[in-house]
């Protein structure tokens, strides 16, 4: 099925219809629509509408689905659909053999039920592995808790601003006049792995610094997640919610339920008055390098919010 299920990617037309690649049963098959493979079954739960993704995967339940391109061996009508996302070269074959024969595996054994957890189980399969998803949660809080300092200490809620192209977007928070990076570390030194280019060029741009440890009085990911949205007037928007489901996709969800992280100290950097190099030669490209930030001036605290307050 794999080499079959490879050509199809290939050849469907990519109009944004849905192709029948294989019928798996009277209700769950795999199809294809624009060059990404989906797993449809038949809303026989009737769970309600669900939209969760990750890196690999993008689930949507309850979804009404019309009609097939090509085929009428399904009906119209409500589908549960997981949606397996590939990289910007393809599909990686190994990752594309495991998706079919996982959902192969949970048409026959589970006759498509349990949607949602079978979604999950996907997940954590289909993460980054163990000591990236560390790194990644390490950001992940990172990132968060300086969305939270900005939004209680200062009253600037730059939560609609943060990931605005996505997990891959240049900087963290793009804001209208100017940009925030934000490194997270655990490290006991100001050591900061910078990419060159990215924060030193012709924007304006500021580097936030994140330090944090693991303690036992610290906070999980999750209550912190949770404390934030609880907040009633901030962090209530789409853009917000939709990147923190794609960032709890890059993590071990055991790690963001059990892990206690607490913050040391946040600071903030001009990114001009930072930079170590007055040019670069036009034959270096991709220069990345660790950055020691123990004699550089940061911007006073008192300052921070009359950098960012008409945003």
């Amino acid at each position: 099925m794999l080499d079959r299920i490879k050509k199809l990617i290939a050849s469907v037309p990519e109009d944004g219809a849905i192709y029948l690649a294989e019928k798996l049963s009277q209700h769950s098959g795999f199809f294809i629509t624009n060059g990404h493979l989906l797993y449809l079954v038949v809303n026989i739960e009737g769970i309600s509408h669900t939209s969760l993704a990750t890196d690999y995967l993008l689930l949507n339940t309850n979804v009404d689905i019309q009609s097939f391109a090509n085929n009428q061996k399904f009906p119209s009508g409500k589908y549960n659909v997981l949606e397996f996302l590939p990289t910007e070269q393809g599909y990686e074959e190994n990752k594309l053999e495991s998706f079919l024969n996982l959902c192969i595996s949970h048409t026959e054994h589970m006759d498509g039920r349990s949607f949602v957890k079978f979604f999950f189980s996907l997940s954590e399969l289909f993460q980054d592995p163990k000591d990236q998803q560390f790194k990644n949660l390490i950001g992940f809080f990172g990132e968060l808790s300086f969305l939270k300092c900005m939004s209680l200490d200062y009253h600037l809620d730059l939560s609609a601003c943060w990931h605005k192209g996505g997990s891959r977007d240049k900087y963290e928070i793009v804001l209208n006049d100017s940009n925030i990076e934000i490194k997270t570390t655990a490290a006991v030194d100001e050591q900061i792995t910078i990419k060159h280019t990215q924060l030193f060029n012709s924007d304006q741009n500021y580097l936030a610094v994140v330090c944090v440890e693991e303690s036992s009085s610290g906070q999980k990911l999750n209550q912190l997640i949770g404390s934030m949205l609880q907040e009633p007037k901030r962090f209530n928007n789409y853009n917000f919610v939709l990147n923190l489901e794609r960032e709890k996709g890059r993590i071990s969800p055991v790690d963001a339920n059990s892990k206690k992280l607490s913050v040391k100290y946040v600071k903030l950097y001009d990114a001009a008055s930072i930079n170590p190099f007055n040019e670069i030669p036009e034959c270096v490209s991709q220069l990345t390098y660790k950055l020691d930030l123990v004699d550089k001036v940061c911007i006073p605290e008192d300052q921070w919010e009359s950098l960012f307050n008409n945003e």
